[in-house]
């Protein structure tokens, strides 16, 4: 071969690498531009569009001041003035750019300066958002660095006070030192030369950085070129050198350029593929075989089809436009083990004269956490977060779908779910087994509902069911009962079994509702009504319904006002002391009861109002005018009659959670004159357990008052007597349906003589409600049980039918 020959190759050669070269600054995903030493662009590369959001035919003739956020002028003239006087080059500094919509990123600027060439070459890498990513890739890099071995090379360690931690002897050789006995010295003591060589920057800038660097440099004191690579650690940085004068000097200008090519590709954490004309990879750099799990010679066995799950193909036509970019492309690598990679691509083709593509050169960012991420805020905004159903929002969607495509004479039933006993569950044994409760509901559900049909949560311990239903009625009523059957079954939730139960509510489509909304609203209505009929049961929807709920929202409006016109009044129900056999029983005090007098409905029975004024507030303003009240018309009883008498109030949960209740009920007694030992207040079991802590110390501070604390219906939920240890209670009401119960493996006497001795046991009184015979008190008074109330003993009363109640019990 003629030297002629040899000289085209080359410059063939050169012509292809200026082509890559040329190719890969146009794709890359860093900015690099070039100024003219005086600040003004000469060329800069497409990914200002991407990052800046100019155009390069923008900013080509303008002052780079342009791009730089005024906060760091100064900081880039004075680099700008240092890489053009002093140091060349500069790496890794951290600059604010303005984008063109005046945003601000900031940038990693790797510069350079060519006195030769009169020009600066600026690299440019968006570093905002990427800190986990990089910490995470130091770490990585940090544990694989520390586990290298050197391997000939001359090897030292120093800690991040510039101590030398270890060193061989090849590095002791190297500067004339005695390896061992320089230990625990300064770097710089031990290699002064160090302070005029720029090894000693890069030293600095990969202990403050905490990233890698390797490098050539030619070391003056010996006249020898040495590679140069610096590890980061927890505490410092390790550094292996070796002398590479003979390679440097035998270096050829492709060579060289070729190493710096691949040096770039090498360390860039994007992955980085070369494919010929049939799809098989030639060239791949380590982050792309890290992102694949392959080794690189395997990658290199592979054609693109192998690796990828989708991918831009379109790079295969042929085409008339030469080179074609793909920028932005978002492509699915198969991962070696199986699973998917999501990545964004850039890349560029090279073709022949007919534009058959020749190779495909690309640049790929991992992007699955992004997916990922995109991915679940879907979920979130879609389905419950506890149990995994769809939620509001979905169910919504997926039962128009199904109005959308119910045949004609078919219908499609959705149905409100409210769990009948949850809240006691979950005042009892803490939200935590709540949601316990709500995950097995949630999969007792799932497991007796078809395919087709749809289940959600639309929060708290509502559940809807959709179904379609092609008989109607019929088919929605054995779907209802299956609900109500799994439900039933007990449940373990803290170690105890219990069971919740449900009201349904059915609405079908069309016969009930035309439209979704309405469907909603017509099921939950009958599904308040489910409840009102006794619970754990279901109740079609029917047009009478509607009626009743705009006759409770009616009620709710006039009670609103009541309060301010005067409509309540307090009824009080007598309750007496039990004595031995034979011996009547005593006056001890009596219960106030509210009664609403409405101006068009006459009286309204508590039953029908109480549970609004709880739901909507009220109850607060309510309970503090009825405690006022009892104590007030109290005081006047014993002062007409000159007797003790002992009012019992019902307290609502709501009250006991107000901060300043217990300081209410104290200016009330000093108020109205009231002894504090002649109130009782009056708790259910569900309002002690709402919020332990602070109920329990709202007590104690009651009880310090001298007040007496009752606990109203004990037994209907699931707290125990060991249990109301807990709290400062004097007296317990034991509810009617234990002193009425029928069973026939245990006597209602033998019960009630059990609950009363336990009771007793801790210091406690027992009252028993609900006395309708003369017979239940004569076995109330055998089982020692403290008082009694009931309409056999006497009915709730109007105040001047208590006074002559009074009157009796001071004259006998």
């Amino acid at each position: 071969m003629t030297s002629f020959d040899i000289s085209t190759a080359s410059a063939d050669r050169l012509a292809l690498l200026a082509e890559e070269n040329s190719a890969l600054i146009e794709n890359a995903l860093d900015l690099m531009l070039v100024h003219d030493g005086g600040g003004r662009i000469v060329r800069v590369n497409a990914a200002a569009g991407a990052l800046l959001g100019y155009e390069a035919a923008e900013l080509v003739g303008r002052h780079y001041a342009v791009l730089v956020h005024p906060g760091d002028y100064d900081k880039a003239g004075a680099i700008d003035a240092s890489l053009q006087t002093e140091h060349p080059e500069r790496t890794d500094v951290q600059l604010r750019l303005r984008r063109k919509d005046g945003s601000v990123l900031l940038m990693s600027i790797a510069a350079r300066w060519s006195a030769q060439h009169g020009r600066m070459f600026v690299t440019a890498r968006d570093v905002s958002g990427q800190q986990q990513a990089r910490e995470a890739l130091l770490r990585s890099e940090a544990a694989l660095n520390s586990m290298l071995e050197s391997i000939g090379d001359a090897f030292f360690a120093i800690d991040g006070a510039w101590r030398l931690t270890y060193a061989n002897q090849k590095a002791g050789d190297f500067v004339g030192v005695d390896a061992a006995g320089a230990i625990g010295h300064p770097l710089l003591e031990i290699a002064p030369d160090l302070l005029q060589s720029p090894s000693l920057q890069r030293y600095q800038r990969a202990m403050e950085s905490r990233q890698q660097d390797t490098f050539e440099e030619f070391w003056e004191p010996r006249q020898v070129w040495v590679e140069v690579r610096v590890y980061p650690h927890n505490d410092g940085i390790s550094v292996y050198f070796h002398e590479i004068t003979a390679r440097r000097e035998a270096q050829h200008a492709l060579r060289e350029s070729e190493q710096r090519f691949r040096e770039v590709i090498e360390m860039t954490p994007a992955g980085y593929l070369v494919a010929g004309r049939e799809g098989l990879l030639q060239d791949v750099n380590p982050a792309l075989c890290a992102l694949s799990g392959y080794p690189r010679e395997m990658l290199l066995a592979l054609r693109l089809e192998d690796l990828f799950v989708s991918f831009p193909w379109g790079w295969l036509e042929t085409a008339a436009d030469g080179p074609a970019a793909v920028q932005g492309v978002e492509a699915v690598l198969r991962h070696r083990h199986g699973h998917h990679i999501h990545l964004l691509f850039n890349g560029s083709t090279t073709r022949d004269a007919q534009g058959r593509a020749l190779s495909l050169t690309g640049l790929m960012a991992d992007i699955t956490g992004r997916k990922a991420a995109e991915s679940r805020l879907r979920e979130l905004a879609t389905h419950d977060t506890l149990t995994g159903l769809p939620n509001r929002a979905l169910l919504g969607e997926r039962i128009q779908h199904m109005l959308d495509a119910c045949p004609y004479g078919a219908s499609v039933a959705v149905m409100f779910l409210d769990l009948d006993r949850f809240k006691e569950v979950n005042d009892s044994f803490g939200h935590e087994m709540g949601d316990v409760l709500l995950c097995e509901v949630a999969a007792r559900l799932r497991r007796v509902i078809r395919p087709t049909d749809i289940i959600a949560r639309l929060g708290g311990d509502e559940f809807v069911v959709a179904a379609h239903c092609a008989s109607g009625q019929p088919a929605a009523a054995r779907i209802a009962d299956k609900l109500l059957d799994v439900l039933t079954a007990p449940v373990t939730v803290g170690g105890s079994d219990v069971i919740v139960g449900a009201s349904i509510g059915i609405s079908l489509y069309p016969q009930d509702a035309a439209t979704r909304e309405l469907l909603f609203q017509t099921a939950d209505t009958a599904m308040y009504r489910a409840k009102d009929a006794g619970r754990n049961r279901y109740r079609f929807f029917e047009p009478e319904m509607a009626v009743a709920t705009r006759a409770r929202m009616a009620l709710e409006v006039s009670l609103r006002p009541a309060l301010a016109r005067g409509e309540f009044e307090l009824h009080y129900q007598p309750r007496y002391a039990l004595g031995a056999d034979g011996t009547a029983p005593t006056l001890y005090g009596m219960e106030a009861l509210i009664r609403w007098n409405h101006p068009e409905r006459g009286q309204v029975p508590p039953q029908q109002f109480i549970g609004i004024a709880e739901e909507t507030g009220l109850i607060v303003a309510i309970g503090r005018w009825v405690l006022q009240e009892a104590c007030t018309r109290t005081r006047a009883l014993m002062d007409e009659h000159g007797r003790k008498v002992v009012v019992s109030v019902n307290v609502s949960a709501r009250q006991l959670a107000q901060a300043g209740f217990a300081a209410e009920v104290r200016a009330t007694l000093a108020g109205t004159g009231l002894p504090a030992d002649c109130l009782e207040l009056e708790l259910t079991e569900s309002a002690l357990i709402e919020d332990i802590e602070h109920t329990a110390s709202t007590l104690r501070e009651l009880k310090r008052l001298g007040i007496h604390l009752a606990v109203d219906d004990f037994g209907t939920g699931y707290s125990s007597l060991a249990y109301l240890r807990r709290f400062p209670i004097d007296v317990l009401k034991l509810d009617r349906s234990f002193v009425l119960q029928q069973d026939e493996n245990v006597s209602t006497f033998a019960f009630v003589k059990a609950f009363v001795d336990m009771a007793h046991a801790l210091n406690m009184a027992v009252v028993a409600e609900g006395v309708e015979t003369g017979e239940v008190l004569d076995f109330l008074r055998a089982a020692h049980c403290d008082q009694a109330q009931g309409y056999y003993l006497a009915r709730p009363m109007p105040l001047e039918q208590l006074r002559g109640i009074v009157a009796a019990a001071v004259a006998s």
